[in-house]
């Protein structure tokens, strides 16, 4: 009697998800010079567009939150989500929990040091420009370590205490932990326990500009953020029908949504600090988009949209990476260059555009030749 392989998991949704993240990142003009989103809600001077050109930019301490600050989370998020399903299929195969472990740890060192060269300037070896904390690589290695630690070691109810001790330990330090020479809870732009902590053990080795926290910040409310991800995974993961999955899904992002509601009226929503509320704000929304595609493309079945941002998703690592290394924009220009008198205001989108064609058609060169680079 033959060995019946192992089932490899593969939700399109989540393929799609991760695409579409990804696509707001380089559409929203951060990385790689494609801004397409950017530069053709520019163009248009009437309310919407304008909305949505602001939607596209991040937030300052004290605003609404936009979309721009949850495009960075939700890739976070959706590493979270593919966490149960990859473990499972390495455990399918035959793979014990020391190789696991070994495996985690390697990756962690990866991503990390990826981090360190997309926005840590390591390559261009000058020390004025060099970062040791100032990418989303390196948010995704701290909380992908730390997850997979709980992920690895407890029942999902323990998981579901794990996420809130994390949260409530980090609420205890950020409102009870005295900052030296200003006292307990106090929480603005310029003083803040994650940014004196930050002071004390980073100091110029991150930009000392942004709001944006990290030595709390990524053990506590990046690692939140993970496990948020890696229960909507082990919901997807279950033997449970479509519905109750979907259902599943939906109940947390309500229930994430109402807490966060509730929390944000003591203890606001403060993206570059990761506050609680904020991080349940993101599981919502991340569970919401989840089981959005989720219904549309593993329920319904409707997959044909979704292969635009699948191309985009299947080697989303290895397209940040590019963006950051690489200006697509002077690619893009050897095709469109020379129509910039042709098109006067509309050069910027046209050039926008081509850059983020050009880095589309490489990925899909990439997926149709089953070239999938793996972290």
């Amino acid at each position: 009697m033959a060995e019946e392989k192992p089932v490899r998991i593969r939700l399109g949704s989540l393929d799609a998800l991760r695409g579409f993240v990804m696509f707001l990142l380089l559409g929203g003009g951060e990385i790689g010079h494609a801004g397409i989103l950017s530069a053709l809600f520019a163009m248009f001077d009437n309310p919407v567009a304008k909305s949505l050109y602001h939607q596209l930019q991040y937030s300052q301490w004290g605003d609404a939150i936009h979309v721009k600050d949850l495009i960075r989370p939700l890739f976070i998020f959706v590493v979270g989500v593919a966490m149960p399903l990859a473990f499972g299929n390495r455990l399918s195969r035959g793979d014990t929990k020391g190789q696991l472990y070994r495996h985690v740890f390697q990756r962690v060192v990866i991503l990390y040091l990826l981090g360190i060269i997309a926005g840590g300037h390591l390559l261009e070896f000058n020390m004025q420009r060099f970062y040791l904390c100032n990418n989303v690589l390196q948010e995704i290695a701290v909380g992908y370590l730390v997850a997979s630690l709980i992920l690895l070691n407890f029942t999902v109810l323990g998981q579901v205490v794990a996420v809130a001790a994390l949260l409530l330990g980090y609420w205890a330090l950020i409102t009870l932990v005295p900052v030296p020479g200003h006292g307990a809870g106090i929480i603005t732009p310029e003083v803040n326990l994650p940014r004196y902590v930050d002071d004390l053990i980073l100091g110029n080795l991150r930009p000392v500009k942004w709001t944006f926290t990290w030595v709390l910040h990524l053990p506590l409310a990046s690692s939140s953020i993970v496990m948020l991800g890696a229960l909507a995974g082990q919901t997807l993961k279950s033997t449970k029908g479509s519905w109750f999955k979907l259902g599943g899904l939906t109940a947390t992002a309500l229930a994430c949504l109402g807490l966060s509601l509730v929390w944000s009226q003591w203890y606001p929503m403060i993206v570059s600090l990761g506050t609680g509320s904020w991080v349940l704000f993101v599981g919502a929304v991340g569970c919401g988009l989840l089981a959005l595609f989720y219904l549309i493309i593993d329920v319904w079945g409707v997959r044909k949209w979704a292969f635009f941002f699948v191309v985009i998703g299947a080697n989303s690592i290895a397209v940040y990476m590019a963006a950051h290394l690489f200006d697509f924009r002077h690619i893009g220009n050897v095709f469109v260059g020379g129509l910039a008198k042709w098109v006067g205001p509309w050069n910027n989108v046209l050039q926008t555009f081509a850059a983020f064609v050009v880095i589309w058609l490489i990925l899909f060169w990439m997926y149709r030749k089953k070239s999938f680079i793996r972290v």
